[in-house]
C-alpha cells in the first residue's frame, strides 16, 4: 500500500501530457506502439501530448540468438551460405521492435544485419487493447481513442505483418537505388527468403543523435526524404523512425530498416506533387482542392467549402519558443483542418503529414536562435524535382524509348514546320487582318507584336524539338552541345509563352 501511495504522489506532480505518455510506455506491448503512432498527430493532440510522446521508449524483449539460428537453418537448408551465415552471427542486436528482430553479423566479409520476423499480432489482442484505450477519461486524447482512430492504427500496424511485403518494396527501391536522395536498406538476394531478410549495414550516426545536437544537414536531408518519398518513389515510411536512419558518412540519409512502407495510390502521385506544391507556394484555394481529392476517393458536395471554412476558423497551436518553420504551420494547419470536416482520410495522407510536422519540429531545433531562421521543407522541394526531372530526361535517352522518341517528336517537328509555312503563306497573302477601322494605333501595334512574338515562339518550339532529337542520336562533343541548346531554347520558350498575351 505504501508503495502505491508513493507511486500516486509521483504521478500527482506530472502533467496530464506525461501521465499519459508513462502510462502508455509502462504498459508497453500495443500501448507503447499506439503512443508511437500517435506521436507528431498534430490532428489529435496539443503540443505539450506530441513533445512527451516523442520521449516514449519502446522496450522488446528479443527473440533468443539461437532461434534466429534455427529460422536460418530452415529458411535456407544445409548449404554453404547458410553455414556462413551462421557462423558469422553475432550477439550484438541491431533492434526489437513487435514485429521484426535483427542481429548483427560477418558475411563473406561484410557487415549485415539479419533480420527475422515475428508472428503478427492476433486481432484478440487488439480487441483487448481497444477495449482498454478507450476508458482513458483525459478529455484532451478524447480525438485520439475513438474508434475510427484505433481503426487506423490497426491498420498501421498490420502494415509489417507480411515480410514478403516488405521485401518486394526493398527489391523495388533497389532498382531505383542510384536515382534517389535517400539510401534504402540494400538486400543480400542469396542469402534472404520470406522470413529471413539479410540488408547491408550502414554506417552512420542517428538522426536521433544529430537532431539532439541540433545538426541542420542532417534535417535537410531528411526534409528532401520525405518529399522524395511522396513525390518520387510513391511510398511513405510509416515508422519514420529517427533511431532507424543515419546520417553517413557522405552525408547521405540511409534508412537502416523499412518495415513499415506504405505506397500512395498512383493515381494520387501526381495530386500529391500539386498539393505540396500548392503549399510550398502559398496557394491556399489550390491547396485545398488538392487536399480535398486526396482525402476521398469519391467526390463529396461542399467538402472544399468546409475545409476553406474549417481553415478560416482555425486557431493556431501555439509552440512556446519553438520557431515552427512556416511550411511545416500550414501542412499543420490543413491537416487539423482536414480532420475538423469529419471526413475519413486515408492512411497515406495521415503519415505523409505526420512525417512533415515531425521535419517540422527538428527544423525548429536545428534552426533555433541565435541561427538564422530555415525552413528546410521548402528548401527540399528544388532539389527533390530537380532529381525527378534529371531521372525522367535520363529515362527518355535510353535506347528502349529512343524509338518511340523518335517517332513522336518527329511528328510534332513535321506538325510544327507545317503550321509555320501556314503562318508564312498567311502572312505573304494578307490573309491575316488587323482590323485598322475598328482598333486604335495602340491595338494595331500590339496586333503586330502579337504576330511577331507568335512566329517567333513558332521558331523556338521546332529548335527546342530539333535540339532535343539529335542530341539523343549524336554522342561525344555534339550531343552535349545540341543538349545546351535545347536547354537554352526551353528557358527562352517559356520565357517567351510566358509573357504573350
Amino acid at each position: 500500500m505504501g508503495g502505491a501511495a508513493s507511486a500516486d504522489s509521483t504521478y500527482a506532480g506530472l502533467s496530464d501530457a506525461a501521465r499519459f505518455r508513462n502510462a502508455l510506455e509502462e504498459l508497453g506491448g500495443l500501448f507503447a506502439a499506439f503512443g508511437q503512432f500517435l506521436c507528431w498527430r498534430a490532428d489529435l493532440l496539443s503540443t505539450d501530448y506530441l513533445g512527451r510522446l516523442r520521449q516514449l521508449k519502446i522496450t522488446v524483449a528479443p527473440i533468443p540468438i539461437g532461434d534466429v539460428a534455427r529460422t536460418i537453418a530452415s529458411e535456407l537448408g544445409a548449404n554453404e551460405n547458410s553455414t556462413a551465415l551462421a557462423q558469422g552471427l553475432e550477439q550484438r542486436l541491431c533492434w526489437s521492435t513487435l514485429a521484426r528482430c535483427a542481429y548483427h553479423a560477418q558475411y563473406r566479409g561484410r557487415a549485415i544485419a539479419v533480420q527475422v520476423a515475428r508472428d503478427p499480432i492476433l486481432d484478440s489482442a487488439f480487441e483487448s487493447f481497444e477495449a482498454a484505450v478507450v476508458l482513458i477519461e483525459d478529455e484532451r486524447v478524447a480525438e485520439a481513442v475513438k474508434p475510427a482512430i484505433l481503426a487506423s492504427f490497426r491498420e498501421w500496424m498490420r502494415l509489417s505483418d507480411s515480410p514478403a511485403r516488405e521485401r518486394s518494396y526493398l527489391s523495388a527501391l533497389d532498382s531505383v537505388r542510384e536515382k534517389t536522395l535517400a539510401q534504402y536498406p540494400l538486400l543480400i538476394p542469396e542469402i534472404s527468403t520470406e522470413k529471413l531478410l539479410c540488408f547491408e549495414w550502414v554506417d552512420g550516426e542517428t538522426l536521433a543523435s544529430c537532431v539532439a545536437k541540433g545538426s541542420p544537414q542532417a534535417v535537410a536531408r531528411t526534409a528532401e526524404c520525405v518529399l522524395e518519398q511522396v513525390c518520387s518513389i510513391a511510398a511513405i515510411d510509416g515508422d519514420f523512425d529517427p533511431e532507424a536512419m543515419v546520417l553517413t558518412p557522405s552525408g547521405r540519409l540511409a534508412l537502416r530498416r523499412a518495415n513499415r512502407l506504405l505506397a500512395v495510390p498512383p493515381a494520387l502521385t501526381n495530386t500529391c506533387l500539386k498539393y505540396i506544391s500548392a503549399v510550398l507556394a502559398s496557394n491556399a484555394p489550390a491547396a485545398a482542392q488538392m487536399l480535398v481529392k486526396l482525402a476521398s476517393n469519391r467526390p463529396i458536395l461542399s467538402l472544399e467549402d468546409r475545409l476553406l471554412d474549417a481553415l478560416s476558423s482555425l486557431e493556431p497551436e501555439l509552440k512556446i519558443n519553438v520557431p515552427f518553420p512556416p511550411s511545416a504551420a500550414i501542412f499543420e494547419g490543413n491537416w487539423r483542418a482536414l480532420k475538423r470536416t469529419g471526413v475519413q482520410e486515408p492512411l497515406f495522407l495521415d503519415i505523409l503529414h505526420r512525417n512533415l510536422i515531425a521535419v517540422g519540429y527538428w527544423n525548429a531545433e536545428a534552426a533555433a536562435p541565435p541561427l538564422p531562421p530555415a525552413d528546410f521543407i521548402a528548401d527540399a522541394q528544388w532539389p527533390v524535382l530537380g532529381r525527378i526531372l534529371r531521372t525522367r530526361l535520363g529515362e527518355m535517352a535510353t535506347r528502349e524509348t529512343a524509338s518511340d522518341w523518335f517517332i513522336g517528336s518527329g511528328l510534332v517537328f513535321f506538325e510544327a514546320m507545317r503550321q509555320m509555312n501556314r503562318l508564312a503563306e498567311g502572312l505573304r497573302e494578307n490573309d491575316i487582318s488587323l482590323g485598322v477601322d475598328i482598333q486604335n494605333g495602340q491595338d494595331e501595334v500590339n496586333d503586330h507584336k502579337r504576330i511577331r512574338w507568335g512566329v517567333l515562339i513558332g521558331m523556338l518550339f521546332v529548335a527546342f524539338l530539333a535540339c532535343l532529337r539529335f542530341a539523343i542520336s549524336t554522342q561525344g562533343v555534339s550531343s552535349a552541345i545540341l543538349s545546351a541548346l535545347a536547354i537554352a531554347t526551353g528557358f527562352a520558350l517559356f520565357w517567351f509563352v510566358s509573357r504573350f498575351e
